[in-house]
């Protein structure tokens, strides 16, 4: 081993060197050196500002830790309290663990007329030895989360230490549709009234085979069913005959079938007007499709800024817009591509400027598609059907999670208070907001 004298000298010798190839290497004086680049991690290079979590408040049970330094990171000696300290406070959860709860239920006898009665609590489940929590949870995972029954069970397992079954987590998703079928019904009953009415669907598999995910919406609820046809006949059955609103979907045929004003998602229509666009000779593009493209986009551009606009402004601007659609859907085109838009604006030329006449009508269908996206993230997660009553199931939890989450409501809440009711025999309440009639 080197001794301290030795290893001095290497040091020097070490550090000479990396002085000399510093010295070779630095830049000359009169050559412009290249501005730093720009730190993203700055104050300065935010485009936007900032936000951070605010400190959660203090509460009354907050967990005190003490958390000193018991010997000198330096020296290793001991230390001593200054009295000096700095509190940070943070928010997390406490560790899950799996509470086993005894409901001795009594038997009472009635002093009047002699019968026996035994009591039960709200979070006791008649022929269940897994509480409603533990249900609800599964119903959650599966609904909203999107994960397959087979990751929900694992969920409890590593977090909480509770051991499910898949047949078990099935289960609970067939006991919550049980419970909650009347629900989506009385919220179908309410969506048929509705104003406007969303629809969209999906494609989705029960045992392997395909079949179509269905959902009907407004902004305050969504209503979702699995069907093994994309017929108009589905969407009868859900809508009716007819509707007193307006529908608002894509340009699917089977949505033709029920009698009511509708519109059009006019975002689908530009989206394929600008890949005929792009794909078309330059001429017919000219004389065909960048009219359309710009008549849809002023549109919906007067739209969005028509509670600004004066009454008298908004009724021209609109008179104008309807000139220019008058002016277009009757032409002709010897281009394939161009006349197959001609023959669609023909067929749907009362579709798609409803919402001009009808502030609260959207001139696109995103409501629907932003309420079915999640089924196509689950779908692809593998977090699909083998039976028809699984998919029924699903269907109905689907509906009720949605719903809440549509109305700020916290779905575990909802679901114990709506279970707390239903012990009592009356009906449950719909997971809608106040101010929304039930």
């Amino acid at each position: 081993m080197e001794d301290r004298d030795a290893l001095l000298a290497r040091i020097a010798a070490l550090d000479a060197e990396l002085r000399r190839r510093g010295k070779k290497y630095q830049p000359k004086p009169n050559t412009p050196q290249r501005s730093p680049r720009p730190d993203r991690r700055t104050v300065e290079f935010r485009k936007h500002p900032g936000q951070a979590r605010p400190d959660p408040p203090v509460a009354e049970d907050v967990v005190h830790h003490d958390v000193r330094v018991e010997r000198c990171p330096g020296c290793g000696g001991e230390m001593t309290p200054t009295g000096d300290f700095t509190d940070h406070i943070v928010e997390d959860i406490p560790e899950p663990k799996v509470e086993v709860h005894r409901f001795r239920r009594h038997v009472c006898r009635c002093e009047e007329c002699g019968k026996t009665a035994q009591g039960r609590n709200d979070l006791c489940v008649p022929g269940s030895h897994v509480g409603p929590r533990t249900k609800l949870l599964t119903v959650y995972g599966r609904a909203h989360l999107g994960i397959s029954l087979g990751k929900t069970t694992a969920l409890m397992d590593e977090l909480f230490g509770l051991r499910l079954s898949t047949a078990a987590a099935n289960g609970h998703l067939r006991w919550f549709a049980r419970r909650f079928d009347p629900v989506v019904q009385r919220l179908l009953v309410i969506l048929r009234e509705s104003p406007v009415v969303h629809a969209d669907e999906t494609g989705w598999r029960i045992n392997g085979k395909n079949v179509w995910c269905w959902c009907f919406s407004n902004p305050k609820l969504a209503v979702f069913l699995i069907d093994r046809h994309r017929s108009a006949a589905v969407v009868r059955e859900v809508l009716g005959d007819s509707l007193p609103g307006v529908l608002v979907t894509d340009f699917y045929a089977a949505y033709h079938a029920i009698e009511c004003r509708k519109q059009r998602c006019l975002v689908h229509l530009l989206r394929e007007l600008a890949k005929l666009r792009d794909e078309l000779p330059a001429a017919a593009a000219a004389r065909h499709i960048r009219p359309l493209i710009e008549l849809f986009q002023d549109a919906m551009a007067l739209a969005g800024r028509r509670a600004e606009l004066p009454a008298d402004d908004s009724a021209r601007q609109t008179a104008a817009i309807k000139r220019r659609f008058n002016d277009r859907w009757w032409r002709a085109s010897n281009n394939p591509d161009c006349q197959r838009i001609y023959n669609r604006l023909r067929r749907h030329r009362n579709e798609l400027l409803v919402f001009l006449d009808e502030p609260a009508v959207p001139p696109d269908n995103n409501s629907g598609e932003n309420d079915i996206r999640s089924v196509a993230a689950a779908r692809s997660d593998g977090g699909v059907n083998r039976t028809d009553w699984g998919a029924k199931a699903y269907g109905v939890a689907k509906s009720v999670v949605r719903t809440c989450r549509k109305n700020g409501l916290n779905f575990f809440r909802y679901g114990l208070g709506a279970l707390a009711v239903m012990a009592t025999g009356q009906p449950l309440p719909l997971p809608l907001a106040p101010s929304n009639p039930s």
